[in-house]
């Protein structure tokens, strides 16, 4: 323990070399402080903004693939091969995403506007705004026959929104934005089997008196005399489905917004229900099927009215034609890996988005400063390292006759090294503590102001040219967008640069190691003295 004792007496006995140490250390401290401090807060903020958006991540179409395969093209044939066969999301592809722990559910969403039957058996939720006055009074609905005899009817406004999914869940259910208040959602079975079920919202259901197990009635289209060409009846539109379920949801109409006047019964969210995609299409096949036979007859020649493609169950899924699959994953921060794991296995001209484009435009400022930051503190620990270094080296060569004595009376070259590193690591806590108090009040506002430099000499503003979305005013019920609306103002809210316990720590280790290799390096020079030597030289 003399060592010891002895690095404590050498750090004492020259003050004003000590002194100038500490204030090295100090100045160091500072900076990387201020580094390490911005730096984090830009990570952190980064990780809290993504934490707070949806897990979700789509699996689309790449038109951008597409558009580069078919310019590099030469022959017409195929062109329009190529095109005949264009490329389409598949179910069997999604069927592997979703073996996938980190899945918790798939929304394969299809949209349509539908009716109640011919008795309006089923009223629909009312909001008794302008758009509903005037549903009495909407205008006609104008088409020609093939002898060019022109038509016309009045247009009838959809009552209900009906959205299918290929999946026993979604992604809405799973987040809690619609919540089952009564009976279940639809299984695999009864998707597979095309099963005529639906799932209603609690308004809907009190204001028609429905409870579970109750069948409602459904047009899937308002009929017109044009389908009367191919043979079609109001029979043909109508279908009945059981209610298992019913929900409520976390989207209310506002009265006060700009749009409510004009918003129709189908845009409101207590008039839309669940069903399995199966089931939708299962209601509208007959209807295809006498429309697609009646012009398969009148254009025979033309190779879309071949019998493969004649609709059916069989051809569902090419029918349908999925153009995005949206996986909703259980947690945010899986989503990069999730597509870095994942994008390579897919099904050629399509890809995994991860709304990870706008996201990161979004969080370039934040991106920079944290560059700019890591930057810095590499710089001053590698200067730091040279200068303490050079001057760890000057020390020992003026404290050579101290190392002679030391060796000749028995001391061990491990313990003279160990001393030496003690009496710098003793100035290096003093100036790094010091510099804690110090860095932490100047981190803070010169990390603001940096930012703020940094968000004024990009090209993101709130005047769109950055990217920005522009949230709907109201329930879209057309939208298969899940990813979750970010703003600057959302990633800029979570950016405080604060001086956590793990910073300071790491200013501590980072000293320490500052002071071990800015010792171990001349030490080679202390192993290679011999104590009588150096007597002699000094003698």
């Amino acid at each position: 323990m003399n060592f010891i004792k002895r690095a404590i007496k050498n750090v004492t006995r020259k003050p004003s070399k000590s002194v100038l140490l500490i204030l090295t250390f100090f100045l160091i401290g500072n900076l990387v402080i201020i580094g390490l401090g911005v730096s984090n807060a830009a990570e952190s903020a980064k990780i809290l903004t993504r934490q707070k958006m949806r897990a979700v991540v789509t699996y689309k179409i790449d038109y951008d693939k597409i558009n580069q395969y078919v310019m590099q093209l030469t022959d017409e044939d195929e062109i329009n091969k190529f095109y005949e066969n264009y490329p389409r999301v598949k179910l069997a592809d999604v069927a592997l995403l979703l073996q996938d722990e980190r899945v918790k559910t798939a929304n394969a969403v299809n949209t349509n506007m539908w009716y109640s039957d011919r008795e309006n058996s089923l009223d629909f939720v009312h909001l008794n705004n302008q758009a509903e006055e005037n549903m009495g009074q909407n205008g006609q609905s104008c088409w020609y026959d093939e002898n060019n005899v022109e038509h016309c009817e009045i247009y009838k406004e959809p009552y209900f929104l009906i959205k299918g999914n290929m999946f026993p869940s979604m992604i809405e259910f799973e987040d809690g934005e619609y919540q089952i208040v009564s009976g279940r959602f639809y299984t695999q079975q009864e998707i597979d089997n095309a099963d005529m079920v639906c799932l209603v919202s609690e308004n809907l259901a009190a204001l028609n008196g429905i409870t579970i197990g109750d069948t409602i009635n459904l047009a899937n289209s308002n009929y017109s005399t044009w389908m009367e060409e191919f043979g079609a009846t109001q029979e043909d539109l109508e279908n009945s489905f059981e209610v298992i379920g019913i929900f409520s949801h976390n989207n209310p109409i506002n009265p006060d917004a700009p749009n409510f006047n004009y918003m129709y019964p189908y845009q409101n969210p207590d008039n839309m229900i669940f069903m399995p995609s199966t089931a939708e299409y299962m209601a509208q096949l007959t209807l295809s099927q006498k429309e697609w036979d009646h012009y398969s007859q009148m254009y025979p020649e033309e190779s879309y009215y071949s019998e493969d493609k004649r609709p059916s169950m069989e051809n569902m899924e090419e029918n349908l034609y999925i153009e995005n699959v949206t996986l909703l994953l259980d947690d945010p921060m899986n989503v990069e890996p999730f597509v870095e794991e994942h994008q390579n296995s897919l099904s050629q001209f399509t890809s995994l988005d991860a709304n990870n484009e706008e996201f990161n435009k979004l969080a370039k400022p934040l991106d920079t400063l944290s560059i700019y930051a890591n930057f810095i503190v590499w710089l001053v620990l590698i200067n730091a390292i040279v200068i303490i270094t050079l001057v760890t080296a000057l020390t020992l060569k003026t404290r050579e006759y101290e190392i002679g004595v030391l060796l000749s009376v028995g001391a061990s070259k491990l313990k003279v090294i160990g001393q030496f590193f003690i009496e710098l690591a003793i100035v290096a806590v003093i100036g790094f503590t010091l510099s804690i108090v110090s860095g932490s009040l100047i981190a803070k506002s010169l990390g603001n102001k940096v930012l703020e430099y940094q968000i004024a000499s990009s090209d993101i503003n709130e005047n769109g040219n950055g990217g920005l979305y522009y949230p709907y005013d109201g329930f879209d019920p057309w939208s298969t967008d899940y990813s979750t609306d970010i703003t600057l103002d959302d990633l800029i809210s979570e950016y405080e640069v604060k001086i956590s316990p793990l910073i300071i720590a790491e200013i501590y280790v980072l000293g320490l190691g500052i002071v071990f290799i800015s010792v171990i390096i001349p030490s080679f020079m202390i192993m290679r003295y011999n104590p009588k030597k150096i007597l002699m030289n000094q003698n």
